[in-house]
């Protein structure tokens, strides 16, 4: 492989070198030499010289090559060195060696890099998987080295992590098998514009605020996003050796991880639900003939969820990672991009919406984990034509994640669910705000009146009745009072109002204009 002029200032660390040039990983060296009378300038070339050698040198040289200058110390850096020949000053002392033999170790340097190279091409040559080419990789680096793809691949540590490590990134990665790229998305996302378009290596200085510092690399193809690795600074300082190695690393893997690596899911298997979810037609027999070649029914029931980062994520590479990350826990769904989040089309057959929408309720959170996503769900549809109306219902309850009467949370998920919800896109659709007394229920109207006259609670207790399926013992639970206050709420609710919700049928009573009523008198009062 080339070498790089920061590979060389790594080498010689035990001489006490000083560079004098701009750290570049690009700085790449394809030739080293001993500078004679028959050297002439080239770019690509590293000229070992003494320092009487280097004090003599034309002008010429100035522009053409690198140098390492044997037992001269170094001159006062200047404001700007763009002009002048990139330098390593070895100072002089006991055991300096003469040009010929630092050319020998130089030589020798670039003998094990090569290998090392070598290797590594080997083994992408033969399509062995990515932990053996990482386990190559990591023999390079001093401190631990991780690959972040869909998920996590593996953790390799090269080197010895200290015991006394209790870094909240780096031991949950241990732990949990999650790359600090996506347990901390905005952070590195602070540290750029855009760091999911970066292809070259950049450091995220304490950005987490556990001192430690992170130097990223993308694996980046064209367009497509493959995920990142990682170096934590846990054994050593970073150097700018790791930088040239980081980034040499990275432009090898861009040539293997488009066969190894998992990019953005493709949308090309039902291509028609993309028409729908775009607003245009679509025929029956098309939308049939792409669900069947999917293995899907036509009559099958599903829903569409919305995803995103629990933090809003504005770079691209952001949200691709979002999305291959629920793509690894619903492999059996489809994924379209929306914009700033990410649609999911699934059936209830492979992810009943029932027992998600349990474990929403339950709050079946991780402990201990910051929520990483938000979601919002759908209702059950039964006719794939309306995939667009579904995804809109995803649309309204993502964007009521927040909203602490809806919006609950299951796994590392924010959540919210269009059928906890439905009544507030009703009231939007109808402009209740507004005007809602041709709608309102009038015996609810004056049971209203009662409960602001008498401080009682009689609309939150006939809603709670309501909504709990006129169920009793649930609703005693559900306003924290015992059967029996709960028993004579509703004789006083049908005695201030008529409204008879124990025997309904009997008296006439239309529990879901009643409930509607209260439900828009309960708005109006927050």
């Amino acid at each position: 492989m080339n070498f790089n002029l920061d590979l060389v200032l790594a080498e010689l660390a035990d001489l006490g070198p000083t560079a004098r040039y701009r750290h570049d990983s690009r700085l790449d060296l394809d030739r080293v030499e001993v500078l004679g009378p028959s050297s002439i300038p080239r770019t690509g070339s590293l000229f070992v010289a003494d320092a009487a050698s280097f004090g003599a040198l034309d002008d010429v040289f100035a522009t053409a090559g690198s140098f390492l200058v044997l037992g001269a110390d170094a001159p006062p850096e200047e404001a700007d060195e763009a002009d002048t020949p990139p330098v390593l000053y070895v100072p002089a002392g006991p055991g300096l060696p003469a040009p010929a033999e630092m050319l020998a170790r130089l030589l020798e340097m670039r003998l094990r890099l090569d290998a090392w190279s070598e290797t590594l091409l080997t083994a992408m040559a033969r399509d062995a998987p990515l932990q053996e080419v990482f386990d190559i990789a990591a023999e390079q680096f001093a401190n631990p080295l991780m690959l972040s793809d869909a998920t996590l691949y593996f953790v390799l540590v090269a080197g010895r992590l200290p015991e006394e490590l209790d870094d909240r990134l780096w031991t949950s990665a241990i732990a949990t098998g999650a790359c600090p790229i996506e347990l901390c998305m905005e952070a590195w996302a602070a540290g750029s514009s855009d760091p999911g378009a970066q292809d070259r290596a950049f450091l995220m200085e304490n950005a987490t605020g556990d001192g430690r510092s992170y130097l990223v690399r993308n694996l980046v193809c064209g367009e497509a996003y493959y995920g990142c690795f990682e170096l934590v600074d846990v054994n050593a300082p970073f150097q700018p050796a790791d930088f040239a190695l980081v980034d040499y690393l990275g432009n090898l893997l861009t040539l293997v991880m488009p066969h190894q690596g998992r990019p953005q899911p493709a949308e090309e298997p039902l291509g028609p639900l993309r028409d729908l979810l775009d607003g245009r037609p679509v025929r029956p027999q098309v939308l049939e003939y792409a669900l069947s070649k999917a293995g899907w029914r036509a009559d099958d029931h599903f829903f569409v969820a919305r995803f995103g980062t629990a933090e809003p994520a504005e770079d691209a590479g952001a949200r691709g990672q979002t999305v291959r990350l629920i793509a690894e826990v619903y492999p059996r769904a489809r994924f379209f991009d929306d914009g700033d989040a990410a649609l999911m089309v699934a059936r209830d057959a492979d992810y009943p919406l029932a027992a998600l929408h349990a474990r929403h309720a339950a709050r079946d959170v991780e402990a201990g984990v910051e929520p990483r996503f938000r979601a919002g769900f759908s209702s059950l549809f039964a006719d794939f034509s309306l995939v667009r109306t579904a995804a809109d219902q995803a649309a309204l309850a993502y964007g009521l994640v927040d909203d602490a009467r809806m919006g609950g949370a299951f796994g590392s998920t924010l959540s919210c669910f269009y059928d906890d919800c439905w009544f507030e896109d009703m009231r939007v659709r109808l402009a209740l705000d507004t005007d809602a007394s041709w709608l309102l229920d009038h015996a609810t109207v004056a049971l209203a009146r009662a409960d602001a006259e008498d401080g009682a609670a009689y609309v939150e207790t006939a809603l709670t009745y309501l909504g709990n399926g006129c169920n009793a013992t649930r609703t005693a639970e559900a306003l924290f009072i015992h059967r029996n206050t709960l028993a004579y709420r509703l004789k006083r609710i049908k005695a201030l109002s008529g409204i008879d919700l124990e025997s309904p049928a009997a008296a006439g009573t239309d529990l879901l204009r009643v409930h509607l009523s209260c439900r828009l008198l309960a708005q109006a009062r927050r």
